[in-house]
């Protein structure tokens, strides 16, 4: 029996993306040669080590759990001894890749170039944007990434793997048109009725991807909140939900972080209404192995010292938008 590096990173990737067809964008093979690779594995071993059946999801036997467990282990390891090389040995070559989304980029690109610069070892930095936050973990989990800043709910099925810094908490918001006077806003959310002659916009709603860990919410919240209106638009990046707004067309739900950060051209056509019903955390993540080599743990101290002096709490986040508005302020107006 000979175990390859190839058939633990194989199985890994399965487990982390769920399924084999999931893993394929992983590891860069087709869902076919995943299939016979897996197999190839399991004849090595003698056994099982996931169950098929009718079910796309992964589940695994008590084989697969042990060499699942290994399989991180000794991945982790690698990657571990291969960046510590590169620090002892590359002379100045050490790649960090930092992720993120673009709702969250805040201005994290400027920042995090800045601290990668000052950190002597560090020869090349990478700035990568994942769709979602799974993404992000995603590419982390599979060594494509050092680190990352993510929603803390898109990393709770592997936070055991995880060294984790809270950054700050963001409250997400009912985003409209900002030519929606705020007496129909008022009048929508305490009736859930569209009052006649409404703007068109108030009757359609952007959905959001299914991947976005609080895309069910927003989804629940426009059935009970806004029972009239329907999901004419859908698209992943928030941004990009943020310009159908802007444009007159729909309302969606945004991250008030992601406010401030927006172009002045979009800010001055929206306006936000802070529901105070849902919260994200926002968190910085990197692999507990990478935390014992020195350049990773700077940066990751140092990005974590500046966002928690720029963001500070909730109520400190990068200065909202001028148009924000408060739900309760709005719903106690004579």
């Amino acid at each position: 029996m000979k175990v390859t590096l190839k058939q633990l990173e194989i199985l890994h990737a399965i487990i982390m993306a769920g399924s084999i067809s999931q893993a394929t964008r992983m590891v860069g093979l087709s869902q076919p040669t995943l299939s016979q690779q897996l197999a190839k594995f399991e004849e090595t071993l003698g056994t099982q080590l996931i169950v098929r059946g009718r079910s796309s999801n992964v589940k695994l036997t008590a084989a697969g759990e042990y060499w699942f467990r290994n399989a991180s282990q000794i991945l982790n390891s690698v990657d571990k001894a291969e960046q510590q090389h590169k620090i002892l040995f590359a002379e100045r070559n050490l790649t960090l890749s930092f992720g993120t989304t673009p709702s969250l980029r805040g201005r994290f690109t400027e920042v995090a170039a800045r601290c990668a610069s000052e950190i002597e070892q560090i020869a090349r930095f990478e700035m990568v944007w994942g769709t979602t936050s799974s993404d992000v973990v995603e590419m982390i989990n599979t060594h494509k990434l050092n680190c990352g800043i993510v929603s803390l709910g898109s990393i709770e099925p592997f936070r055991s793997s995880f060294h984790i810094e809270h950054l700050w908490t963001d409250p997400i918001a009912w985003t409209l048109p900002a030519d929606i006077p705020d007496k129909i806003i008022e009048s929508i959310l305490a009736t859930g009725a569209l009052p006649a002659s409404s703007p068109k916009a108030l009757s359609r709603y952007v959905d959001l991807t299914e991947e976005l860990i609080w895309s069910e919410w927003s989804e629940n919240w426009f059935r009970h909140r806004l029972p009239f209106a329907t999901p004419f638009f859908g698209c992943m990046a928030l941004p990009t939900a943020v310009d159908i707004v802007a444009a007159g067309l729909a309302t969606c739900h945004t991250p008030v972080s992601l406010i401030s950060n927006l172009p002045e051209s979009v800010r001055s056509r929206i306006k936000i209404v802070e529901l105070g019903e849902y919260r994200r955390d926002v968190v910085l993540v990197t692999p507990k192995h990478l935390m014992s080599l020195k350049p990773f743990k700077a940066f990751c101290d140092k990005m974590t010292s500046y966002t928690r002096v720029a963001y500070g709490n909730s109520a400190d986040l990068p200065k909202k938008a001028d148009s924000a508005l408060s739900i309760a302020n709005l719903l106690s107006r004579d």
